[in-house]
């Protein structure tokens, strides 16, 4: 089974730097068959270490910065809800388990964060993460993206970059 994970592409992360992302996917989506696209949706909780930590006060569960951009929200056959950088969540691993899925597809924002929390851990549960790297960005520029996938490659193998 071929899936995509769409991460965090919602109103809140697009700018100067992630604004043709969306785009991007969308055109992807439209070449590559996919047998099941998921996107995540990242909601801030009250109290979390975004907001203490991090001084994130934004991206609220009932804010507008939390919705999808739209064109994620027509390709995506699942929306997850996450409140973590991983968008590895129980359901998504019993939908992967149960599939036997052996890869997936990793798109999304932003790579030094979440796209690395996410291809870390689908790593550390025998699952290959196969970042699609001009689908990814960083709000903070290109080159925080680069420096991501720098790592990215050294911690998951350099197969694993497309």
């Amino acid at each position: 089974m071929k899936i995509l994970l769409i991460a965090d592409v919602q109103q809140g992360f697009i700018n100067e730097f992630t604004k043709h992302i969306p785009v991007e996917i969308d055109k992807h989506v439209k070449n590559f068959q996919y047998d099941l696209v998921v996107a995540t949706r990242f909601i801030n909780k009250s109290g979390s270490l975004f907001q203490s930590e991090l001084g994130m006060q934004a991206m609220t569960m009932l804010s507008q910065e939390t919705k999808l951009v739209a064109t994620i929200g027509k390709i995506a056959d699942i929306v997850l809800l996450k409140s973590t950088y991983s968008s590895i969540t129980a359901d998504l691993i019993k939908l992967l388990e149960k599939k036997q899925v052996e890869a997936v597809y990793l798109a999304g924002m932003n790579t030094e964060t979440c796209i690395l929390a996410t291809a870390l851990e689908l790593f550390d549960k025998d699952i290959k993460p196969k970042i699609l790297s001009g689908l990814c960005m960083s709000q903070k520029g290109p080159e925080v993206n680069r420096q991501a996938i720098e790592l990215l490659r050294n911690a998951i193998g350099s197969p694993n970059i497309l």
